[in-house]
């Protein structure tokens, strides 16, 4: 994920339309002391920059404006984070328009681009908001996808390797080359098929740290959660059988398929919904475009490879 410092420009106008353009800072930002929570919650000073104060409630607007992907870390676990970048912002937005940087024209470019990024995205949830979703329409898509949202419940038992993508700083098991991990992992397997308790086994052998104390126990897994090679092993298998050595990028393991289930629909209705509106979304938008007269210089752009699928939505600069 990128740093929320590389994304500055795009935040920083989110920061301009909710708290205004800032003034020149007079004095650099103390520690202060911890200050007593008022009646209104929301109106406690948590930043102060100079003569300019931010409140809890003004931050949390802050945070509510970030992309989504940043929203749950910056307002749980990062939090303690977000101080340096607010200041960052007020101060260096107020350097940069004393030295008028914003008319350079490669920055009001990049202004303007970020602006319209941002006034897309506005303009797809408003449109994803206002389009009607019946339950008669998510149940058909639920029927539709049902082979899809499909889910197996596995287990595994995993060997690390030397040969591994993907390294385990876990210093516990001695890291074995893949032939002597496959020679250790065949013998499990055939002890498994002898009649040994597989989550006796993981608890004993596996190298997952996430998995091995409950036995192995992944959980329930569905097709686009977990990669090529567990999906297809277990989607292929009947609830008890354990697979073949399967090669992955943390090492050697199998699986065992301990129960296959369809997702409820009332599981799976937000993830419907979700999906639906940012179908039914995209439809009003090729609606809109084509009430514009739009060219496009097709030698120039080139055309996509054969069977390639559109994208949803154009790339975000």
């Amino acid at each position: 994920m990128r740093s929320l410092l590389s994304n500055l420009l795009s935040l920083l106008i989110i920061e301009i339309a909710l708290c205004g353009w800032p003034h020149s800072v007079s004095a650099a930002p103390q520690a202060a002391s911890p200050q007593k929570a008022q009646s209104v919650p929301g109106e406690r000073v948590v930043v102060t920059i100079g003569d300019q104060k931010m409140t809890a409630a003004e931050v949390e607007k802050f945070i509510q404006a970030l992309p989504s992907d940043y929203q749950s870390f910056y307002g749980g676990p990062g939090k303690y984070l977000l101080p340096q970048y607010l200041v960052q912002m007020r101060i260096l937005t107020a350097e940069a328009i004393k030295q008028k940087l914003e008319e350079r024209p490669e920055v009001a470019q990049a202004i303007e681009i970020a602006r319209a990024s941002i006034l897309v995205d506005a303009f797809r949830k408003h449109l994803e908001q206002r389009v009607t979703v019946s339950d008669q329409e998510l149940q058909d898509l639920y029927q539709k996808q049902k082979t899809q949202i499909e889910q197996v419940r596995v287990g595994r038992i995993l060997l690390r390797t030397k040969e591994a993508v993907f390294k385990s700083p876990d210093t516990a098991h001695p890291v074995l080359a893949e032939a002597e991990a496959r020679k250790k992992l065949e013998g499990i397997r055939k002890q498994i098929l002898a009649g040994a308790d597989f989550a006796q086994m993981a608890r004993q052998y596996s190298e997952d740290a996430a998995t091995a104390p409950s036995g192995g126990d992944a959980g329930y897994i569905k097709r686009d959660q977990a990669i090529p090679v567990i999906v297809d092993a277990a989607y292929s298998l009947q609830p008890g059988q354990v697979s073949g050595i399967l090669t992955t990028p943390f090492g050697l393991e199998i699986i065992k398929v301990e129960d296959k289930r369809t997702q409820p629909f009332e599981e799976a209705k937000p993830s419907l919904e979700s999906q639906l509106r940012q179908s039914k979304a995209n439809e009003a938008i090729q609606r809109l475009t084509q009430q514009y007269h739009v060219v496009i210089d097709q030698e120039y752009f080139g055309t996509p490879p054969a069977n390639q699928p559109s994208p949803a939505s154009p790339p975000k600069p």
